[in-house]
């Protein structure tokens, strides 16, 4: 019988680089089962095509953010709450979990950290997390990126580092791909739209509506035991 796939889409909010204004480095990820992909993908679609009109538009948590080009739709709050709310319904399912690594640059910084260390320490405990849990279920798993020229590199040592450290980890993840936005993955999107969520979720501030239904989301994500997803601060 062949065996069940988890799939692990990335994606970052901010950039490790201390010339870039963020101020954390979040690294997201999304896991799927294999099977469950296509099903995930037209949910998307549909989603896109009620909202946006145009099932090709990608997903940018910045353009989201600000509102911008096909965004622009959330100018009107209620659009937004409305979208808001059917997307994280989608992910909600029991089927869908999330990895998200945090970095905090100015502690970074301060330990003499290398904007290149913030990655791989992000990328390498990514991994080693997924791993934990496709070993859990006894699934194996596959890696998709969304591909960075800048980071890209940081992301293929960790997956080395970790193949030649662990039999299991090379036994058990058997590949690794880095894609675009034009490949149209819906995870990776997911991955994209929700590493910011990651700031909210730790900040103190008081949260408006469209932010409470974000948080609740990753409150029940991580409070689940029977396909858990982690949230780590590594500084």
């Amino acid at each position: 019988m062949p065996s069940s796939y988890k799939i692990l889409s990335i994606d970052e909010s901010g950039k490790a680089s201390y010339g870039h204004k963020s101020k954390t480095f979040v690294l997201s990820g999304v896991i799927v089962q294999e099977t469950f992909r296509l099903k995930l993908s037209n949910k998307i679609l549909k989603l896109k095509k009620k909202y946006l009109k145009n099932e090709d538009i990608v997903f940018h948590s910045r353009d989201m953010a600000r509102k911008k080009g096909p965004f622009s739709i959330f100018q009107n709050k209620t659009v937004e709450t409305s979208f808001w709310s059917e997307l994280i319904s989608i992910l909600n399912d029991s089927q869908i979990s999330f990895i998200f690594l945090v970095a905090d640059k100015s502690k970074a910084r301060k330990l003499g950290w290398q904007p290149k260390t913030i990655l791989s320490r992000s990328y390498f405990r990514l991994l080693e997390l997924f791993l934990v849990q496709i070993t859990k279920d006894k699934s194996m798993g596959k890696i998709i990126a969304e591909s960075d020229p800048s980071q890209d590199k940081q992301l293929i040592n960790a997956h080395v580092s970790h193949q030649t450290q662990n039999l299991i980890y090379r036994q058990k993840i058997t590949s690794i791909s880095l894609v675009t936005k034009s490949n149209q993955d819906a995870d990776v999107q997911i991955a994209d739209a929700l590493a910011p969520i990651v700031n909210i979720y730790l900040s103190k501030k008081t949260k408006n509506r469209i932010e409470q239904i974000k948080i609740r989301l990753i409150d029940r994500k991580l409070k689940d035991q029977n396909n858990p997803s982690y949230l780590e601060q590594l500084l």
